[in-house]
């Protein structure tokens, strides 16, 4: 594997971040970022989080800090998620996954840091297309994880190992003589994902292998890029009204467009008036919601999302505005 990574303007500023758990994934990635930030004479900061849900987390995150000291150019940094005290006993991966963001992110700001790296792979990608697929995902999210996202406005994760299996990052990390341990939660069956890990075993000897599923992802985000510049053009049509808290679409423009086009400029508008939440509606409710704005029957006025909806027949418009909070008017 090599250590060039394209891009040097991501090293401005505070220089780069990078999430190391201490698992042979974010170690490899860890030596290929420090030769490379190394040799543009850079900075890298290792950000360890300690979740604090097993015993020994916080006597790995202390190894770690140990082990990449001896790494030139790498300021290692803890990062602990206090729950105070409170046993997370639900959703406990996507809980501790939220808190790793905040923490990760607050750090960010204030070394001035605005590019975090992951060392998700080809075979994360696999999972988390079949995890989404389970979850009855539609074209957006069986695109997988991008290599490059932005993510709370001003920062960018940054994924550059997508193409690689975690087979290749292991044999790095022998090869280089990396240390490294393994999460046992990884492979715990009470969590979905590790159970779903086990089932891409079977499903890879019926051909659907990790390297297919990544070839599927890459060819929907594909298709996904250009539904979104065609909404895009037509939702600079359609929204005849977006100020704060309120939004008006043009009903004869969406109903000229087809339904998917028309779905994905609603759901445009609806992350301008509420920022999208991870724990949000299901798409299904949403697509129900659209589906029942076209139909020539009268549409009786609802809320989804914090968000009330109307339609006005005689001028041909659907009005979106913040559900009032106690104590305000609309």
């Amino acid at each position: 594997m090599t250590s060039r990574f394209k891009g040097t303007a991501v090293l401005s500023g505070g220089g780069v971040a990078v999430g190391v758990s201490g698992g042979p994934d974010s170690m490899a990635l860890c030596h290929l970022l420090a030769q490379w930030v190394s040799g543009e004479n850079g900075l890298l900061h290792a950000f360890t989080v300690d979740h604090g849900l097993r015993p020994e987390s916080e006597k790995e995150a202390w190894e770690v800090a140990e082990r990449l000291s001896e790494w030139p150019g790498v300021t290692h940094h803890i990062l602990r998620w206090d729950h105070e005290g409170e046993v997370v006993d639900t959703r406990i991966q996507e809980a501790a996954r939220t808190a790793r963001y905040d923490l990760m992110r607050e750090l960010m700001r204030e070394l001035g840091v605005t590019h975090l790296f992951l060392a998700h792979h080809r075979d994360d990608q696999a999972e988390t297309v079949l995890f989404r697929l389970a979850h009855g995902s539609g074209l957006d999210g069986l695109c997988g994880m991008a290599a490059r996202q932005v993510f709370a406005e001003d920062f960018v994760l940054c994924r550059p190992l997508l193409g690689y299996s975690k087979a290749d990052l292991i044999a790095t990390c022998e090869e280089r003589g990396l240390f490294y341990h393994r999460d046992p939660s990884n492979e715990a069956e009470a969590y979905a994902r590790a159970r779903m890990r086990g089932s891409m075993e079977v499903l890879a000897h019926e051909g659907l292998t990790p390297e297919r599923l990544s070839v599927t992802a890459g060819r929907l985000a594909r298709a996904k890029a250009a539904l979104d510049e065609i909404a895009e053009h037509t939702r600079e049509k359609a929204v005849i009204e977006n100020l704060s808290g309120r939004a008006v679409l043009s009903l004869e423009v969406l109903r000229s467009v087809p339904a998917e086009i028309g779905l994905r400029v609603l759901l445009a508008v609806m992350g301008e008036l509420v920022p999208p939440d991870p724990y949000g509606p299901r798409l299904e409710r949403v697509e129900t919601l659209f589906a029942d704005l076209m139909k020539p029957e009268a549409f009786r006025k609802r809320t989804l999302s914090k968000i009330v909806f109307e339609r006005k027949d005689k001028t041909q418009s659907i009005i979106l505005t913040l559900e009032a909070r106690a104590g305000e008017k609309v």
